[in-house]
């Protein structure tokens, strides 16, 4: 019998280590990961296995262990997470053991009595996340909380290195800046010598400047003038990471539960899908858009906008 034990205690090998082999021969799969395709922003690959229930993700180890950027992509493959489906279209149900004592008629409160030790990690919402003895479980139930449909099991990539030193600007001067141009003094000075000539040729061209790589963030500019700033979540488009003050005493750790907690107002916008959910409000210096991860129960955008110009588009992004 297969046992989810037995994969998670192989997560960080090369895939030209010996044990995944003989995973793969336990499998009965001779489908194998390659990052040979024509994207070369690709960093991970899947291998699914529809009649185990099974699916191993793979990343590439520079990336996943936060190496330099220009590394990304020439390390090896390693393997880095696990999937354990009930059942789900032409995949079968996976007949192994599931991690830590679970099975798939638990149900939400079953699961939880069953993952107590690991109780002060737990994120939740519509579905609940722990981190559990050196990677991240991740349990999905059915629609009505009775049973477990999915266990996704992944090992968490290294954060993202910052390429230098920063000074966050404060919140009340990010959103009095809403409207100046970008080479006027209330806006540039926010930047310091990180708003370059390369810099202004890149808003002037694109009206975005990325500095997702030094202050964790992107700026948007309509006509010239700041319009949006998006703060980002250490690994969120690459992203170094924002790690000046959030609005509404957000942080980044906040499940869904803790944001509309903390912001109860009910919001203009809300939407979820498997894999994300967004909401926004209307605030008298801001628009807040924020969206969150419904895997890791955990904020992975913070985007502030000028008041007044947010517009309601379908994919929740403004």
């Amino acid at each position: 019998m297969i046992r989810a034990g037995d994969i998670t205690g192989l997560f960080g090998s090369l895939v030209s280590a010996d044990c995944i082999e003989v995973l793969f021969d336990s499998l009965r799969t001779a489908n194998r990961p390659s990052l040979t395709g024509s994207d070369r922003h690709a960093y991970h690959d899947w291998v699914l296995v529809r009649r185990k229930g099974i699916e191993l993700g793979f990343a590439d180890s520079e990336y996943h262990n936060a190496a330099p950027r220009a590394c990304w992509g020439r390390g090896d493959l390693i393997l880095s997470q696990t999937y354990f489906y009930s059942g789900l279209g032409d995949i079968q149900a996976y007949a192994g053991e599931l991690p830590l004592g679970l099975i798939f008629s638990d149900g939400r409160d079953a699961t939880r009595t069953k993952l107590a030790a690991f109780e002060s990690s737990r994120h939740s919402y519509r579905n609940d996340t722990w981190d559990a003895e050196g990677y991240r479980l991740s349990v999905t139930y059915t629609a009505d909380g009775q049973a477990i449909d999915r266990v996704a099991c992944r090992q968490m990539a290294a954060p993202i290195l910052r390429a230098q030193e920063m000074q966050w600007p404060e919140l009340s001067a990010l959103t009095s800046a809403f409207g100046e141009k970008q080479s006027d003094r209330a806006f540039a000075s926010l930047w310091g010598d990180v708003l370059d000539a390369e810099k202004l040729q890149e808003a002037q061209s694109e009206g975005e400047i990325d500095f997702t790589d030094t202050f964790g963030a992107t700026i948007s500019l309509v006509g010239g003038a700041f319009r949006s700033i998006t703060l980002h979540r250490n690994r969120d488009m690459e992203s170094a990471g924002w790690d000046g003050a959030l609005p509404q005493g957000l942080d980044f750790e906040d499940d869904p539960e803790a944001l509309f907690r903390k912001i109860p107002d009910q919001p203009v916008q809300q939407s979820d899908s498997a894999l994300t959910g967004h909401a926004v409000w209307h605030f008298a210096d801001y628009t807040l858009h924020v969206l969150y991860s419904n895997l890791d129960n955990r904020l992975l955008r913070v985007k502030l906008i000028a008041p007044g110009t947010w517009k309601c588009i379908a994919d929740g992004d403004a």
